[in-house]
Order: structure tokens, then sequence, then C-alpha cells
């Protein structure tokens, strides 16, 4: 290696030090409370950031969109995220939380997926923005594997160690260890402790 690409390396490394050392000042002030080693990247869109809780090593990747509801239409809400210690959000996504959502530990969240626990109501007679919003408790368990465009409509509680396949609209709970997929989704494998492997349902 010459000296040219041996500083230049110095100088890459340096500055993607200070590059993380900048996003996790930045979601410091961003959010209620951020764990250590978490890295934010941006451009985000932040509503309500005060109210979401982020744990340890986490990563949030650009352009997702993360949102507490405290007022909407008239109405008060107390919105807040909790994004458990080592998960990651890939680009893109759209998590929004009118009432608490929580996101379990070590979750890998693909691009373009969608969470929310809440609904527009539609009252005849009144806009959308009018109605309000329906309240649906959904949580996401620990250590499950959302993929890419999957959608985990309100009221959806999804357990541990699951895997949503990509594209899939979760509108049922998800028991723990289980694999679902399809539009709506189903479970179409789950985990056998006898075989020590996941088997197809028949």
């Amino acid at each position: 290696m010459s000296l040219m690409q041996f500083l230049l390396s110095i100088l890459i490394r340096a500055f993607h030090h200070v590059h993380l050392a900048c996003s996790h000042c930045y979601a410091k002030f961003v959010f209620g409370s951020v764990g250590n080693n978490s890295i934010v990247i941006k451009p985000l869109r932040i509503i309500g950031g005060k109210n979401i809780v982020i744990g340890d090593d986490v990563t949030i990747l650009n352009n997702a969109r993360l949102e507490t509801v405290s007022y909407y239409a008239g109405e008060k809400y107390c919105g807040k995220l909790l994004i458990g210690s080592g998960t990651s959000i890939e680009q893109n996504c759209h998590i929004i939380a009118a009432d608490e959502l929580s996101i379990g530990n070590n979750c890998m969240i693909s691009s373009y997926v969608y969470i929310a626990d809440c609904n527009h109501r539609y009252i005849i007679g009144e806009t959308f923005r009018q109605s309000g919003l329906e309240i649906l408790n959904t949580r996401v368990g620990d250590n499950v594997f959302i993929g890419i465009g999957a959608r985990i409509m309100p009221g959806v509680k999804i357990g541990n160690n699951c895997v949503i396949g990509a594209n899939s609209v979760v509108t049922k709970d998800v028991l723990d260890f289980s694999m679902v997929a399809g539009v709506p989704a189903r479970v179409i494998k789950w985990y056998n402790f006898e075989t020590n492997n996941w088997e197809t349902l028949r």
C-alpha cells in the first residue's frame, strides 16, 4: 500500500467515525430517548419525535417516516413508539403510533414496511379528517424479520421469533415461531422443536 492510499484510508475511517457521531447527536436531539451506539441516517420525516424511545444498537436508515400522534381532528392521543435494542429499520419505512406501539429487540425491518396502530374512522356526513382515528393495539415481538414491502395492519400482534414474507399484508395475530406470507397473510411454516426445523404446514 502506498503512502497516499494509507493516508486516504485513514481519512475515510475518520470521516466514517465523525459521520456516526453526528448521526447519534442528531438522534439525541430529535428523539425522546436514544440508547448507546444507535445510528439514525438522514433524511427522515419525524413527527412527535420526543415520544419515540430508541434502545441500544439500533439502526434507522434514510427516508424513514416515524410518527406519534398527539392531536388529530380535535381529539387528543397518547402516541408512543418504542423501538427495542438491536433492531434495524431499513429505508422508506413508515411507522405510526397513536397509542403505545412497541417493536421488540433484535428485529430486522426491511425497506418499505408499514406498521400502524390506527385507522381513519369514517363518519357519514364528515370528512376523513373530521372523523378522527380508531386505535387498535399493535405490537411486534423480539427477533422478528419483516420482509420488504410488508404491511402490519392496526390491531395485529406479532409474537417472538417470527418471519413475515415480503409484500405480505398481515391482518391477524401471528403466534411465536411462525412464518407467514400472502395477502392476507397466512401461516405457511412453523418451527418444530422436535426436529429443530421450520416445517411447511399441510
